[in-house]
């Protein structure tokens, strides 16, 4: 096997090349994504890292281990069962993974294709969080990858807290509303480009409990991504584009995915 050459190697300082160095090869950071809300045994890496082999993940969770972002453990429940999580510092590039989303939404086409896992779904909503009024109850979210056979429901749940809206991963204590959603479905509900209500009808998304509360929810988000919108109307566009960028959004036929 060849040897790796990196950015250090040659002879640059800059801390982004050589944290590029870490996590800069195919898919690292997308392991890493899916590390970031808990741990993932191997078998589950391999259905939610989307066109990897068993070898190349293998691979990428052995470097990233030998640079202390990700870690192996045993599940609380599953005394006997390996599997991977991030470390306290490896759970420091989710701001990272966050700023690229928001980076790639403000580029001249932030359309995508394809489809969210649970996980990445939640991030998306961690990093484009609105802020939230103080009398936002506790909501549950139970999210299923309808990509994948016979899919797991994973649950969070999200509040206000200090006026601002926090999604985490768990079981909720005594949410006013559920809801049971596939991912990527959720993700469109809520970045503007799906109505709940239409949702709802094909059955993808399924609320239980206070409505009024998922609706407010749904609309904290599609509210601060209209402010984007906006605000990015009034940017110039990207150089060499021929279209202004609220033409470029509208021909992308998305508002903005984060992830």
């Amino acid at each position: 096997m060849p040897v790796k050459r990196t950015y250090a190697h040659f002879g640059d300082a800059c801390r982004a090349a050589n944290a590029l160095d870490l996590v800069g090869d195919r898919w690292a950071l997308i392991v890493v994504r899916e590390l970031l809300l808990g741990p993932r045994r191997f078998a589950d890496l391999q259905e939610t890292v989307r066109g990897i082999t068993p070898a190349v993940l293998t691979d990428r969770l052995r470097s990233l281990q030998q640079a202390g972002i990700v870690e192996q453990v045993t599940l609380a429940d599953l005394p006997r069962t390996r599997a991977y999580a991030a470390t306290e510092w490896g759970r420091g590039l989710e701001p990272v993974l966050g700023a690229l989303g928001r980076w790639y939404s403000a580029g001249p086409d932030p359309s995508t294709s394809g489809g969210m896992t649970p996980d990445a779904t939640v991030l998306a909503m961690r990093a484009m969080a609105p802020p939230a009024p103080g009398d936002l109850p506790a909501t549950a979210l139970r999210l299923y990858d309808a990509r994948r056979p016979d899919p797991p429901l994973r649950d969070y749940h999200l509040a206000a807290v200090d006026r601002a809206l926090d999604i985490r991963p768990g079981v909720a204590a005594n949410p006013v509303a559920t809801v049971t959603s596939e991912s990527t479905t959720w993700n469109e509900v809520l970045f503007g480009s799906r109505p709940l209500a239409d949702a709802e009808r094909d059955g993808t998304v399924h609320v239980d409990g206070d409505r009024n509360t998922v609706e407010r929810v749904v609309r904290l988000y599609v509210e601060a991504s209209e402010l984007d919108e906006c605000r990015a109307r009034k940017r110039p566009s990207a150089p060499g584009s021929v279209f202004p960028r609220s033409e470029r959004s509208a021909r992308s036929g998305t508002r903005r995915r984060p992830r």
